[in-house]
């Protein structure tokens, strides 16, 4: 993904608006994760992704990093769901990979529009399509706020060596976990959290399809309830109907997605052929049971492979298995 600086062996953290979490990993299957960690981070940290108290989060950053005795350890993290732009873009066919980040930066305000000035790119190209160009998924986000957390990351005493696209990990881990699994299928991922979703489409091992929503819920009514390492969890003090009928336009959402998808992106030459839900969302039986009602095609809830480590850390099990399952 977006190379900061060297690498070599690391920890693996998840940064949302209300939570951090890591898990360390040295390779070999991720039955041999050493550690793993979830604190709440304080509200009003960090909003849409965005660090808005930048001295408060790094001495919380540098107190977690004392907490957890990884000062020193090179660190992956991801890019917020939020700050990605996801395109798809041609280039000429002549250009080498390497020569593809410096084309896409000159074409900036020429053939590509962002809505941000200076982003950071990362750049998957795809099979050829003619003689005189090819196309490639070109992820994008401010550099000014990948720089905020990576300078808070060093000044904290961590190492950022690599900033990853969350959906690409959640992917990874699906593929890793799921040996019989066939690339060629088309597969949505519904990622379900406290107060967002992320929803995107793989297929042929390419993502086709991104959309972060935010679900208009308060961070405010949500708790974290402290019980050891396999039992802490969030609860929800507000009304929980309104927060289930927001779930549920979601859902009606996802099925206007699988209808762009089919119709308009493949001319109903291809469809979603499996929904894989996930997420920190502590109540997922009720989303499970009226996803399979209303869609005609196979849903799975996607559970950590570790009997010991929470769902949650699914997104950092992915991001460990980054250079593993590609």
């Amino acid at each position: 993904m977006l190379k900061l600086f060297s690498n070599s062996k690391m920890i693996h953290l998840t940064v949302d608006d209300y939570a951090i979490r890591m898990v360390e990993y040295g390779g070999g299957g991720l039955e041999k994760v050493k550690l793993y960690k979830e604190k709440p981070i304080p509200a009003g940290f960090i909003e849409h992704g965005r660090i808005v108290q930048e001295l408060e989060f790094y001495e919380f950053i540098k107190t977690i990093t004392q907490e957890w005795g990884i000062k020193r350890r090179k660190v992956q993290f991801y890019v917020p769901d939020s700050l990605i732009i996801m395109k798809k873009e041609p280039f000429p066919a002549h250009l080498k990979p390497e020569e593809l980040k410096g084309h896409f930066y000159m074409e900036l305000g020429q053939s590509l529009y962002l809505p941000f000035d200076s982003p950071i790119f990362d750049v998957h190209p795809l099979s050829v399509e003619g003689e005189e160009k090819r196309e490639a998924i070109l992820f994008a986000a401010p550099e000014e706020e990948i720089q905020k957390y990576t300078q808070i990351f060093q000044d904290a005493g961590l190492q950022p060596v690599v900033a990853d696209i969350r959906p690409l990990g959640i992917y990874r881990y699906f593929k890793g976990t799921h040996p019989a699994y066939d690339p060629n299928s088309a597969i949505l991922f519904f990622e379900l959290n406290l107060h967002s979703a992320m929803i995107s489409i793989f297929s042929n091992d390419t993502p086709e399809f991104l959309r972060y929503i935010e679900l208009g819920v308060p961070l405010s009514e949500w708790t974290y309830v402290e019980n050891g390492e396999s039992d802490s969890h969030w609860t929800y003090a507000g009304d929980k109907e309104d927060l289930f009928g927001l779930i549920n336009d979601q859902l009606m959402e996802l099925e206007r997605i699988m209808n762009f998808y089919r119709y308009s992106l493949h001319k109903g030459e291809k469809m979603i052929e499996q929904i894989v839900l996930l997420g920190d969302f502590p109540n997922m039986q009720p989303i499970f049971e009226k996803m399979k009602t209303n869609f005609s095609v196979p849903v799975e809830v996607l559970s950590s492979s570790l009997p010991s480590v929470s769902k949650s850390l699914i997104p950092a099990l992915g991001l460990a298995l980054r250079g593993e399952v590609e």
